[in-house]
Formats: C-alpha cells, sequence, structure tokens
C-alpha cells in the first residue's frame, strides 16, 4: 500500500506543479499584455505630442516672411528653445519608442533645425565674416580678453582662404551655408584659430583641409566640416549642430546639442552632446568624452545654452546598424589610456 500512496502523492504534486507553472504562464502573459498596451498609449501620446509641437514650430517659421523685422529674433529664440525641449522629449522617450519612430523622430527635427538656421541667416543677417588683420599689444598687467593673444605657435588667418577654388565653387559653397559663414577653404599643413568675437552666434564652414590644426574660441551656431583630411579640430561650444561629412583620419573635440556624422572614417571624436549623436556610412569612429579647456570656456557654455553635465558621448545612433542586440562594429569607445591628455 505505501508504494501506491507514494504514488498518488507524487501525481498529486507534479499536477500542482504543472497548474503553477501554468498560472504562472498565463500572469506573465497578462503582465506582457499590459506592458504593451501601456508602451502603445505612450508611443501613442508621444506621437501625437511631438508633431503636434513640430507643426506648431513650422507654423512659427512660415510666419516669419511676413512678421516686423523687429520681432525676428525674438520668434528664432523661441523656435530654437523649442527644438531643443522636443531634442529632450525625444530623448527621454526612446525607452518605449521603436527604432523606426525615433528614426522619424530625429530627422524631422534635424529638418525644423536646418530649415530654421537657413531662414535665421536669410531674415536675421549678421555682421560679415572678416579675420583681423592685426592685433593690438597689451602691457603685461593688463589681463587679455581675447585668448588667441597668447598662442604665439598658432598663425590667425588674415583672409578668407579661396586657394585652389573657383568662383564657381564658391558660388555653390555660399549658396549652401551663406555667405554670411566664417569659412576656411581649402588650406594645406597650417595652423589656424577663429576667436570668440568673430564667431559667436556665427555659422561655421570648415572645408578641402589638409594636415592642419584648427582651434575655434567661442559659441558657433552650427558647424559643417567638410572634406577634412588628417586635421586635429578643437571647437568650443556650439549652439545648435554640428554636421560632419567625408571626412578621413581626423581628430575632432567639440560640444553640441546634436552631431551628424556622415561618410567619415578612421575619425577620434572627443564629444560632449546633449541628445543622441548620430552617425551614417560611417566606419573605424572612435569617441571619448570631450576634454579640450580653455579661459571663458564655461561662459561660452552659458551663451551656446549647453549643460556642462548631460554627456550622452557615449550615446549613438548608428542609421546603418539598426539591432538592438549587438553594438555597431562601426563605431567604438576610445580606451582611457589611448586619449589625448592635453591639447597644448
Amino acid at each position: 500500500m505505501e508504494p501506491v500512496a507514494a504514488t498518488e502523492e507524487s501525481l498529486s504534486e507534479r499536477i500542482n506543479k504543472r497548474d503553477r507553472e501554468r498560472r504562472n504562464i498565463i500572469e506573465k502573459r497578462k503582465e506582457e499584455k499590459q506592458q504593451l498596451i501601456v508602451e502603445t498609449e505612450q508611443s501613442s501620446y508621444f506621437k501625437d505630442a511631438f508633431y503636434s509641437a513640430c507643426t506648431a514650430i513650422r507654423d512659427l517659421l512660415d510666419s516669419t516672411e511676413s512678421a516686423a523685422p523687429s520681432s525676428l529674433s525674438e520668434i528664432f529664440d523661441k523656435v530654437n528653445k523649442d527644438i531643443a525641449m522636443l531634442k529632450n522629449y525625444l530623448f527621454e522617450s526612446k525607452i518605449f519608442l521603436k527604432v523606426y519612430d525615433i528614426r522619424k523622430a530625429q530627422e524631422t527635427l534635424q529638418i525644423l533645425e536646418n530649415d530654421t538656421a537657413q531662414l535665421e541667416a536669410r531674415l536675421v543677417p549678421r555682421k560679415k565674416f572678416g579675420f583681423k588683420n592685426r592685433r593690438v599689444i597689451k602691457k603685461s598687467s593688463e589681463q587679455s580678453s581675447d585668448v588667441t593673444d597668447d598662442l604665439r605657435d598658432l598663425k590667425i588667418a588674415e583672409k578668407m582662404s579661396t586657394n585652389g577654388v573657383g568662383k564657381k565653387s564658391n558660388k555653390q559653397i555660399y549658396n549652401k551655408y551663406g555667405d554670411n559663414s566664417c569659412m576656411l577653404l581649402s588650406k594645406v599643413d597650417e595652423k589656424l584659430v577663429l576667436d570668440a568675437e568673430n564667431v559667436n552666434k556665427n555659422d561655421v564652414l570648415l572645408s578641402d583641409l589638409t594636415k592642419c590644426t584648427v582651434r575655434i574660441y567661442g559659441t558657433p551656431n552650427t558647424l559643417h566640416m567638410v572634406r577634412l583630411v588628417k586635421c586635429t579640430v578643437l571647437i568650443g561650444p556650439v549652439t545648435t549642430s554640428v554636421f560632419v561629412d567625408d571626412c578621413q583620419d581626423c581628430e575632432f573635440a567639440f560640444a553640441c546639442q546634436q552631431l551628424r556624422l556622415h561618410s567619415s572614417t578612421s575619425c577620434t571624436i572627443y564629444l560632449h552632446v546633449t541628445s543622441r549623436a548620430i552617425i551614417e556610412d560611417c566606419t573605424k569612429i572612435h569617441v571619448a568624452p570631450y576634454n579640450w579647456t580653455y579661459e571663458d570656456q564655461s561662459n561660452h557654455f552659458n551663451l551656446a545654452g549647453l549643460d556642462p553635465k548631460i554627456n550622452n558621448w557615449s550615446s549613438i545612433d548608428d542609421f546603418n546598424w539598426l539591432s538592438t542586440e549587438k553594438s555597431s562594429p562601426n563605431w567604438s569607445i576610445l580606451e582611457p589610456e589611448q586619449r589625448v591628455k592635453s591639447w597644448d
């Protein structure tokens, strides 16, 4: 009789065990279903709020054509602040958004940002850019307000460079980037400096530079770097975006709201970015935290509206690698022992 009782007890335990497993599965499925419902509702709410705000920004931009000139600065300030707010909203919402929705929202913001920069450059023209052709020698007892005064080893360009760039090519550049942009074009093996007086709130373009060292102090509005080869570029806080295209074997150090890196290879970026950086068609990209410092840099962070405490330097979205299970092979974090310790 004892074996029969043991068998019945064992059978009862197995039945109870299977029943518990079944209930656990049902409960887990309910939780997953509930989580899916919550995420769907969050995603739906995000899309409604995000794209409604984008439409409102677009309406503001459309109103600039007929707005009084005296009100344009205020309108563009609001637009730029609203775009920055949406960037933060998108960043905070990525935890429940699909990759496609994230990419679509980022592209929408990029279009808005580009259109804003072009409209502002056309409707609120800034002063024409020009390099200083002389420097004031100050007494040793006076504190210098021009951070380039002590950089005797760096050459200050005296005029806009057009070496090797024809009139037709220049016209195309002006049409694309605006003739009010600060531009350094077609330089080889030179050391160049742009100071805050010329850079602040202006767009900056570096194009077709080879083996150059460039230091940019102040707060550019946007920064474009195109076809740079074996260059070192050190930049202060950029108010909006940095666009890098077709660069090779370069070292960059900059702070910005958004980075877009395209068709570049073998570049190292010492980065401070308040949103997630985007790369596309890139290989052998290495990133490290922004570590270039200079006098008045903290004031320039404030002027650019960047929070020094918010840095997503290691959060990179690769548009050529949408897998969430494996890291992209196109970029990596630069090991601490390989990082530049001093730029002087």
